[in-house]
């Protein structure tokens, strides 16, 4: 065990353990770091010693010294017991296991008697009290089982105000007889209809609408048209706290915070979460959410409910700072004297007078006719006092300059407008748009109302046909409209829609969506080889949606073109724009109902074989995905639905030798499923399935010998443990399965093989419940090692003398025919060695000498002049032979 197991160990085992209390593991196999590769008796104890040992060493830590006593102190229990082998671990783990759930499904049951939702704290509250021999994963899938839910994600609840004015919203909001925010914008039977604020604030009936500036801008604008009074500056201040909270981002948290706040209020009082819930629930948000929120605000426990009063001078500040002089002013004459600071004082009496002053240069610059000049100085003066009705009154006397440059143009099923904005020093303005038959309208009342917007541009989805009609804009700001500014007449002429062109191999069928008022639908049919002219297809009368072209040619491209013709207002014919459509006059799409796959290795990486049997008509892709289709082979659907299933791995594909047609694609891993889907015009045809378990491969195999072994060695995948590596030589074959550990720590896997040639593969595993994933093989040979001779001569005195060739072999070997020779060899003018003896050809074996007499050829007194070497050159291949070296 190294430096990186210890801390991994640490991570994995100790420091849940410490966190639990110092409480040992009560799964044993966890407890001593046991794997799969420890399953031997041998192993097993090898580990549990090694794992005491570092206990041990733990001793001398402050940290994990508690801990390591009471491991130590539990295996000493262990030993006494005769438990330290694997099957008596199995069998203790498998007895936790069981009481663990049981417990576990005690737990359970409790809470959904109540309030049927659990934080994530609880859900590693759980795993910590059944000793962490449940993982969290069968904790939460015991959660659902049992009818309660985990809230996941949690929820963002800001533990106080998330904007500065905040803390006077829910003052404000009594005023009002309201508790949340959002009561100010939307009507009551909006918020009834249901609402929620988890993910930010959303209606969950009608429209879904959501809190907007634009909305929020709305209500203010209609507020300033009433009379002033304390409810108008109640919801002036909870609007104006609200477009702040919006300008930060913060808008959704501050409706989050109002509603815990809520919800503390009521456990503060001693009421339960449910019914804390309720008090949330009544004002229209979901059920659900309500009950998450009451349970996560109660298990952060006491929180901050309503607080001790604002503080006078904190109060004319906030008036201040959000623009509502008249309001401060308000307080400051109600306030005791001594309570105000003179600093504050001094503010009111300093922004009072520059009100003053701003609203008397504006009347100045009204009697000298400059408007815009003058309403610039009045939204001065209510920028800051906002709540001063007369001030808003005067403002909305002036109207804004009106736009320019209006342009109007006809698209598909609507006229689209846009305008240079009115030239407005000052205020916020809206552009009102308005329609009328022929000529402008002279004001917003002259004609039909389009849109009221704050934008540059605007569409009329619901404009006459074949008529002209001129478009005018009018801005506004407040009660003031200013003149209008007119486009140029529009005719609108809609051509068709949703123009669909299909074959069923003997007639071409087109379909689209027409507007009523059309009188008549032409059609005209082209060949797009330039054989023969364009000729007309036949369409009912009126405003017809289709066609049937029997005349078209199998396998001959066509064009449609579509034109609706209407009536205008003095009986002329007018024309849209012609829609064309292409098409190949062919079969209609087939199901593919013989995909199939296959792993096959690759020159990087291995990769998918895919064939099947080319439908008739359609073109094929192959889409891969996580999950088997919805729909059943042979069943046709929309194009978008089939678009909605997983990715596209492969289309392109060509026909192999048996004609099928064959693609490539990434092999990838886990499991999947692959789908051939035939498309034809807006449709697709569902084929066969075919469902893969892959995992990622090694890569960088290498094999190197090491004397009679063979090392081998890979770079791993990430996220794999375990690898099997599979050999074959002429004598053998076999297999074995290594850990990630157990490689990384030998540097490698050694085999036992000999010096023949060996073939090696490698494949990952991965271990999924009761299931094994095995990724493709990556495989390579490894040449065997010719066999190496070795011979030399030794002489012996006793009993008599002798001369002996000895030679020998690293592995088993037939030689030819040997031959002792006298000098060195002949060439370059050299005469030729002579030739003692030849030596017939032999089976040499690796585990012994062979020993031939050759006293009678060799004299003593030549011996060291003596060569050995094969009788008939060139030598045999695959075989050396060399003198020894003494």
């Amino acid at each position: 065990m190294g430096a990186e197991w210890e801390e991994e160990y640490k991570v994995r085992v100790l420091d849940p353990a410490r966190q639990a209390g110092n409480e040992p593991p009560q799964d044993l196999f966890t407890r001593y770091g046991l794997t799969g590769a420890h399953q031997t008796p041998e192993r097993f104890d090898d580990r549990v010693q090694e794992v005491v040992r570092y206990w041990n060493r733990l001793l001398n830590t402050r940290v994990y010294k508690p801990l390591a006593n009471a491991l130590l102190t539990a295996h000493q229990e262990l030993r006494k017991a005769e438990a330290l082998s694997p099957a008596e671990f199995t069998r203790r783990r498998d007895e936790a296991r069981a009481k663990a759930a049981e417990r576990l499904a005690g737990w359970i049951a409790t809470v959904a008697a109540g309030v049927p939702y659990v934080t994530r704290g609880a859900l590693a509250h759980f795993v910590r009290l059944g000793g962490g021999i449940l993982t969290e994963k069968e904790v939460r899938k015991a959660l659902a089982d049992g009818g309660v839910k985990l809230i996941d994600p949690e929820w963002d609840l800001p533990s106080q105000a998330p904007v500065p004015a905040a803390g006077a919203v829910p003052r404000n909001l009594r005023v009002l007889g309201l508790r949340l925010s959002p009561q100010v914008v939307f009507a009551a039977e909006a918020l009834d209809g249901g609402f929620r604020i988890k993910d930010g604030f959303r209606l969950t009936g009608g429209d879904g609408g959501r809190l907007t500036a634009e909305l929020l801008h709305q209500a203010k604008q209609e507020q300033a048209k009433r009379p002033h009074d304390t409810r108008k500056t109640a919801t002036e201040t909870v609007l104006t706290t609200m477009l702040t909270a919006y300008a930060t981002g913060d808008l959704d948290r501050l409706v989050r915070w109002e509603a815990a706040e809520i919800v503390r209020s009521a456990l503060a009082n001693g009421l339960p979460p449910t019914l804390a819930a309720d008090a949330l629930n009544e004002l229209g948000l979901d059920r659900g959410e309500a009950l998450e929120l009451a349970v996560t605000v109660a298990a952060a426990g006491p929180g901050r409910t309503t607080g001790p009063p604002d503080d006078v001078n904190a109060v004319i500040a906030a008036e201040l700072v959000a623009g509502r002089l008249r309001a401060a002013q308000a307080e400051l004459a109600t306030a005791p004297e001594k309570a105000v600071d003179k600093e504050v004082r001094d503010r009111v009496d300093r922004a009072a007078a520059a009100v003053d002053e701003f609203a008397g240069k504006a009347g100045e610059a009204e009697r000298e006719g400059r408007t815009e000049d003058a309403a610039w100085l009045l939204a001065e003066a209510i920028r800051l006092a906002a709540d001063d009705a007369g001030l808003v009154a005067h403002l909305a006397r002036f109207p804004p300059p009106e736009p320019a440059e209006v342009v109007a143009g006809p698209g598909p099923g609507r006229v689209t407008l846009r305008w240079q904005p009115s030239r407005t020093r000052t205020g916020e303005v809206s552009y009102r748009v308005v329609r009328r038959d022929g000529l402008p309208a002279m004001s917003p009342e002259d004609g039909d109302p389009v849109i009221e917007t704050t934008a540059t541009s605007a569409s009329d989805t619901a404009p006459p046909v074949a008529r002209p009609v001129v478009y005018t804009v009018f801005a506004v700001r407040g009660d003031a409209v200013s003149r209008g500014a007119a486009a140029g007449p529009v005719v609108l002429l809609p051509p068709v829609t949703g123009l669909t062109l299909t074959g069923d191999g003997h007639a071409v069928t087109g379909s689209w969506l027409v507007d009523p008022a059309a009188v008549q639908v032409t059609v005209t049919c082209t060949r797009l080889d330039g054989d023969g002219p364009p000729r007309p297809v036949a369409t009912r009368p009126g405003a017809a949606t289709g066609f049937v072209d029997p005349e078209a040619e199998l396998g001959v491209a066509y064009s449609y073109r579509v034109t609706v013709h209407y009536h205008g207002p003095d009986g002329e014919r007018l024309e849209s724009e012609a829609v064309a459509g292409h098409i190949v006059a062919d079969h209609p799409p087939a199901a593919v109902p013989d995909l199939s796959a296959e792993v096959a290795p690759g020159d990087r990486a291995p990769h998918l074989a895919l064939s099947w049997t080319a439908p008739r008509g359609g073109r094929v892709e192959i889409r891969r995905a996580t999950t088997a289709p919805a729909w059943n082979e042979g069943d046709t659907v929309p194009a978008a639905e089939a678009d909605g299933h997983g990715e596209v791995i492969a289309t392109a594909a060509g026909p192999d030798t048996t004609g099928r047609c064959v693609a490539n694609a990434p092999a990838g891993q886990g499991r999947f499923f692959l789908t051939a889907v035939t498309r034809g015009p807006g449709i697709a045809v569902i084929g066969n399935t075919v469902a893969l378990e892959l995992t990622a491969p090694v890569s960088g195999l290498r094999l190197r010998r090491r004397g009679a072994d063979v090392h081998v060695s890979w770079i791993w995948p990430e996220d794999a443990y375990e690898a099997r590596v599979e050999w074959s030589t002429n004598e053998t074959a076999g297999n074995r399965t290594y850990g990630r550990r157990e490689v990384r720590d030998s540097g490698g896997v050694l085999l036992p093989l000999g010096l023949g040639a060996v073939s090696i593969s490698v494949r990952t595993v991965v271990r999924e419940r009761h299931a094994e994933l095995l990724s493709v093989p990556v495989a390579a040979e490894l040449p065997g090692r010719s066999p190496r001779v070795l011979w030399w001569l030794e002489r012996t005195r006793m009993p008599r003398p002798r001369r002996t060739l000895l030679l020998s072999t690293d592995q088993p070997c037939q030689i030819p025919e040997l031959e002792l020779t006298l000098g060195e060899k002949g060439g370059d003018g050299r005469p030729e060695p002579e030739v003692l003896i030849r030596l017939p050809g032999r089976w040499l074996p690796a585990d012994r000498l062979s020993a031939v007499d050759v006293t009678s050829a060799v004299p003593g007194p030549l011996v060291p002049s003596v060569r050995c070497d094969f009788a008939e050159p060139p030598p045999p291949p695959g075989i050396s032979l060399a003198q020894r070296r003494k």
